[in-house]
């Protein structure tokens, strides 16, 4: 069986896609499967894919005949995907070249392990994957029982990528579709179920930030998409209640629907756009967050700020002291 599986939706990346696919052909793992997933991309990026699957076995090359979004191309990928371990790669970002050696090592030294995760530094340009980061990492492995280290659950990252998930836990799970933000629930439900996660420190995930598009860039433009925070953190809740240990994380999940849906509203502080629109739009943010979520009563004050920042916590308080004040109509 194929040790890992790596499934790279792709979506107009022809500036970035080769650097991705050259970081993932020279793993030092052998037997490896490269799964990449063609959304409909409108520019070179599919002939970039299909010159490097002729060139590399390991490569399988999906096409969509029509543009289904990264969660649900993630998803074709998973149906598509052989490999004893599952993890993903965005197209316009790249990996150190022992990443997934050292991942697969952390789990097979602990081998009821069912999540390993790894270090992600947020980049600019192509010039990380082969400098010397060890200073930046924070110590030695570490295995954690989530139902122990709850703060742990907290403090991880919500993506995916940074990540791989033994097969088996994954089954009959997916994306949310037609939605950004997909990796929130995906990633705390299976991180949350979890007997034992193993945490390698050393960054080997190279994210992009600060380029033209993508949802690494979605800070300083108006994002139509803003209120798709609230669909994934419905399905989270919804997955953990299916699961049996909902009532174990529930302050957990209501910690982290606060922070992810305070971390929208600072970004619509930090849009380009008119300060009555971005008024209007964070009111109607905060109203949804009282009313899913609710108020900060036996809420970690110091844990929510650590996670989502002061200033945004201190606006959601204002809001609520507000609201208490404004005469209710009959």
């Amino acid at each position: 069986m194929t040790k890992v599986s790596i499934i790279v939706p792709v979506y107009n990346e022809e500036e970035y896609v080769s650097t991705c696919l050259d970081s993932l052909i020279n793993q030092t793992l052998d037997d490896i499967e490269i799964i990449t997933i063609d959304d409909n991309s409108t520019d070179n990026s599919l002939n970039i894919l299909l010159d490097y699957a002729r060139k590399y076995p390991n490569i399988k090359v999906y096409h969509n005949e029509k543009n289904i979004g990264q969660g649900a191309s993630r998803n074709k990928g998973l149906s598509f995907a052989t490999g004893e371990y599952i993890g993903f790669v965005d197209s316009d970002d790249y990996v150190r070249n022992t990443m997934y050696e050292d991942m697969y090592r952390a789990l097979v030294n602990n081998n009821d392990s069912e999540v390993v995760t790894t270090e992600i530094l947020f980049v600019k340009d192509d010039g990380y994957a082969n400098r010397d980061l060890e200073f930046l990492s924070r110590g030695k492995e570490k295995i954690i029982n989530p139902m122990v280290d709850k703060n742990a659950v907290i403090f991880e990252s919500p993506a995916v990528c940074n990540k791989i998930f033994r097969r088996d836990i994954l089954k009959d799970f997916y994306f949310v579709e037609d939605s950004l933000f997909e990796d929130i629930p995906f990633s705390y439900t299976k991180y949350m179920e979890a007997f034992k996660v193993v945490t390698v420190p050393s960054i080997n995930y190279f994210y992009r930030r600060n380029i033209t598009r993508g949802v690494s860039s979605i800070n300083y433009r108006e994002n139509n998409h803003i209120t798709d925070i609230f669909k994934v953190l419905d399905r989270l809740d919804f997955d953990m209640k299916e699961s049996s240990r909902y009532e174990v994380f529930k302050d957990e999940i209501k910690l982290i629907q606060l922070a992810y849906s305070l971390i929208r509203i600072e970004e619509v502080n930090n849009w380009d756009a008119d300060d009555m629109k971005k008024r209007l739009i964070k009111d109607k943010m905060f109203s949804l967050i009282e009313e899913k979520y609710g108020n900060l009563d036996g809420v970690d004050i110091a844990l929510l700020e650590s996670k989502c920042g002061i200033n945004i916590v201190d606006e959601y308080t204002n809001y609520l002291d507000n609201e208490k004040e404004r005469p209710k109509s009959l």
